[in-house]
This record gives structure tokens, sequence and C-alpha cells, in this order.
């Protein structure tokens, strides 16, 4: 019994000791710089960033001639018109009632909408 404890006690020493020695402390270098969630440097624009979000994820419901909650979403003046004085970024970021209803859009695209109204809703 006591040989079983000893072997136990044994591996346990060497699982422990093998965990700690192979940790490494992270490492955040100081001169990180503030990049958009494109990853790039650039100005989040309609035309470049939100107009393809809204074409591939929006329109199926919110376009033609009959839009779900009479919304449009076709052009830039629309797009920008539901995301001033209507609900479309609390939409696409509501877990319980997302919009599109297939579920939330990737936390990336999503940031892409906040940084655009950042940015005063550039069109080009």
């Amino acid at each position: 019994m006591k040989k079983t404890a000893i072997v136990y006690f044994l591996l346990l020493t060497f699982f422990v000791a093998t965990l700690l020695t192979n940790c490494t402390k992270g490492f955040i270098p100081e001169n990180i710089e503030s990049t958009s969630p494109t990853g790039q440097s650039d100005t989040v624009t309609y035309q470049i960033h939100i107009s393809s979000v809204i074409s591939n994820s929006c329109i199926g419901c919110h376009g033609g001639s009959n839009p779900e909650g009479n919304l449009l979403l076709e052009s830039y003046t629309q797009v920008r018109s539901a995301t001033e004085n209507g609900t479309l970024i609390q939409r696409i970021n509501d877990a319980s009632d997302p919009m599109p209803t297939s579920g939330l859009l990737p936390a990336q695209t999503r940031a892409l909408f906040d940084e655009w109204v950042q940015n005063g809703y550039l069109e080009n």
C-alpha cells in the first residue's frame, strides 16, 4: 500500500513540476498600436466595409418590395437612417433577438458598425 502511495506521490510531483516548468508568462508589448476591426488601419466606410455585410446578411429580409418590418436596407441613406434613428446597432448586438435572425454576426463584423458610427457614417 505504501509503495502505491509513494508512486502516486512521485507521479503527482512529476506532473506538477512539469506543468510549472512548461508555463510561461504572457508578454504584452508596450507599443501596441490601435487597429480597426478590419485588422488594418483603414477607416471603416460604408462602401468598403458595411455594404457587403448588409448585402450578405440583411438584404434577404430587408430588401425588395415587401421588406420585413418595413425596414429597407438597400442604400447608404437607408442603412445610415436605420442606424441613426432606429435600432439597427442594438438588433445586430442583441443575443436574444438578433439580426439576422439566424444568429449574431461575428463580433469583429459587429465592431465594424460601431467604428463606422464613431467615424461619422463615412460613405466612401
